[in-house]
């Protein structure tokens, strides 16, 4: 009888450990898996970093774009504003030619 329970105590000894063996292999691949999340995780932050680099140097460059294609209109628009006088001087001038025809030949 004393041989049946110690044969029986040592198979629930022997379950025990392989249920803690299977426990820390378990463990084991968890921490594997989650040193593999990481590591994804950090390359996805590099990336993110990268990304973020090239936005801010194209906002640069468009901000660079956006104030040289503001002076140009800004010059664009002095040389509209001179054309301008210069159309009501030329009208201002027929005018007058026209009026002294009209006085002098009519």
């Amino acid at each position: 009888m004393e041989g049946y329970m110690q044969q029986q105590m040592i198979q629930r000894q022997d379950s025990h450990m392989q249920s803690r063996a299977t426990a820390l292999q378990n463990v084991e691949s968890t921490i594997s898996e989650l040193g593999n999340i990481f590591t994804q995780l950090a390359t996805m932050v590099a990336h993110q970093g990268e990304l973020a680099i090239r936005i801010d140097d194209n906002m640069d460059d468009t901000l660079a774009n956006v104030e040289g294609a503001q002076g140009a209109l800004l010059k664009h628009l002095s040389h509209i504003s001179s054309n301008r006088w210069l159309i009501i001087k030329i009208l201002f001038v027929l005018i007058i030619f026209m009026l002294i025809f009209i006085v002098f030949v009519a």
